[in-house]
């Protein structure tokens, strides 16, 4: 199941003008050496699948271009096709067979995910030198996608579909690709054979692949300062574009010490995702945390190529149904002063999205404008904190208002559980920096 029924269509065009961003090699074993395959240049049309393993991806990408290279010491790759077209798509199949996995159907449609999309569709030719000695060679041949394509690994496998014409005169040379002995240890997988025809040979092999990433410049910050799940809790966030353009978001979660916070979506939980929104369309989408787990809490920033409307929906379940929620929508510009409505149940949050630690100051005032408590708290860079203010301050009972102020720019967000498990966001209450503050009396 190794080379000989392994057939390929991957030729990319060398010179490429496009501006590339970090490559991510896969396998990642190859990053520094050549793989164990040398895959004839092909020359006649053919359709070509990869699948390519999850666990080789470091998180949600977006990809905007491929890169592949010459295997050593087999000389100069030379090509010319008049007809190449690249699909890229989220598989549900696998590269192995390791924990019970499926390996790719030699049927193609079937490997083919829901999320299909054809990426380049157009003629291809070029040359690389190749290179001598153990390698490996320069990435070198490399294609700009004419549509990016957004990978998510916690949804499933990279499906590489290429449908290749015959060449055109005769291709030389040979591309480096890596084989494996049995399927229990591949981390790809392909099916490969004349695209005339629904099905084709599967082979535990595949061709070394560079993957160009890139992430739309990020303009707009929406702030998060509080998410939960586990412990009957579980945060949805929604984002709505509103605009004629697609919208690209990253949204990075932290933990109370500024460390990444892995999150729950479904999947394997991830600390980032990058999320594209066409024009008009949204995400709505909740945590998948076990009803058993403990709590997890911490903050999110979403990083956006441009403005949308944001929030998370915070949902209390016991025994599975929804006692309780709360929507808060996103902060947009960080304060150094809040001011809201407070009693003894009420519930803050506080992050520090800055590169400058923080003192936060939290002081409780009662409804008739008495200093009733107050506390300090020290928070590092993308540190966070939440609290109930009775518990926090000592206070058995008192109804009044909660200034927090910072000593650098942060984000806040209160909650109202006066009569929990039923409560409600309250106003953020965040002020022109250097807004005088009532003392207490």
């Amino acid at each position: 199941m190794r080379s000989k029924r392994l057939r390929t269509a991957f030729l990319f065009f060398a010179g490429c003008t496009a501006v590339f961003g970090d490559t991510v090699v896969v396998p990642n074993l190859q990053v520094n050496a050549a793989g164990n395959l040398a895959i004839p240049a092909g020359s006649k049309a053919s359709r070509f699948q990869e699948v390519l393993g999850g666990g080789q991806f470091p998180g949600a990408i977006v990809i905007t271009g491929m890169r592949i290279r010459s295997a050593p010491g087999t000389g100069p790759v030379n090509f010319d096709y008049a007809s190449y077209k690249i699909t890229l798509s989220t598989t549900q199949a696998y590269p192995n067979t390791a924990n019970g996995h499926t390996l790719p159907s030699i049927t193609y449609a079937n490997n083919v995910g829901p999320d299909a999309t054809v990426v380049y569709n157009a003629a291809v030719s070029g040359s690389s030198p190749g290179c001598a000695g153990s390698g490996p060679c320069a990435f070198d041949l490399a294609i700009a996608f004419a549509t990016p394509f957004s990978f998510d690994p916690t949804k499933g496998r990279l499906l590489v579909d290429v449908v290749s014409s015959a060449a055109t005169g005769t291709p030389t040379g040979s591309l480096d690709g890596v084989g494996f002995p049995d399927s229990s240890t591949s981390t790809v997988a392909s099916v490969s054979g004349d695209p005339t025809k629904t099905t084709g040979g599967l082979a535990l092999a595949g061709v070394v692949l560079g993957l160009d990433t890139s992430t739309p410049p990020l303009t707009s910050s929406f702030y998060f300062p509080q998410i939960a799940f586990g412990g009957g809790w579980q945060t949805t966030a929604t984002y709505v574009n509103y605009s004629q353009q697609s919208v690209t978001c990253q949204t990075t979660f932290y933990s109370d010490s500024g460390a990444p916070l892995l999150v729950p979506f479904g999947g394997t939980p991830v600390s980032s995702r990058i999320d594209e929104l066409a024009p008009g369309a949204d995400l709505h989408q909740q945590t998948t945390a076990d009803v058993a787990a403990a709590v997890s809490a911490g903050w999110a920033m979403a990083a956006c190529s441009a403005p949308i409307k944001a929030s998370m929906l915070y949902r209390f379940y016991a025994q599975g149904v929804a006692q309780g929620e709360a929507g808060v929508n996103a902060m947009t510009t960080p304060a150094t002063e809040f001011v809201t409505f407070a009693e003894t149940k009420t519930g803050i949050a506080y992050a520090n999205p800055s590169v400058t630690a923080a003192t936060v100051t939290i002081k409780v005032l009662s409804s008739a404008g008495l200093a009733l408590g107050s506390t300090a708290v020290q928070l590092a860079p993308n540190a966070h904190g939440a609290a109930n203010l009775g518990p926090l301050l000592g206070l058995n009972s008192f109804t009044g208002s909660v200034q927090i102020t910072s000593t650098v720019p942060i984000v806040s967000l209160s909650l109202n559980a006066e009569a929990f498990p039923v409560f409600s966001a309250l106003p953020p209450g965040d002020l022109p920096n250097g807004t005088a503050l009532a003392t207490g009396h």
